[in-house]
């Protein structure tokens, strides 16, 4: 049965939320970059730009902060990570 969901076989996703005055940041890398990414690395750069904290395993974390005025800063900062 084809639910038109896809998979993601290889990469990773980067997800900044913000609401109110808050940020809500996920990252996710597929099981076979993991040995050479670590998302608690991109979440805890990314948390520490926006005022706060995360963290979680190689390949799922999440975390956020209070400082909406540096999401820009902190996604740009998060993608210079990837090599």
């Amino acid at each position: 049965v084809d639910n038109g969901k896809k998979e993601l076989t290889e990469g990773i996703v980067i997800i900044f939320a913000s609401k109110d005055d808050k940020v809500g940041l996920a990252v996710g890398i597929t099981d076979n970059l993991t040995s050479k990414y670590d998302a608690v690395k991109f979440v805890k750069l990314g948390s520490e730009i926006i005022g706060g904290k995360g963290g979680g395993r190689a390949d799922m974390a999440q975390g956020g902060g209070t400082d909406v005025e540096k999401l820009a800063h902190a996604l740009e900062s998060v993608k210079d990570l990837i090599e």
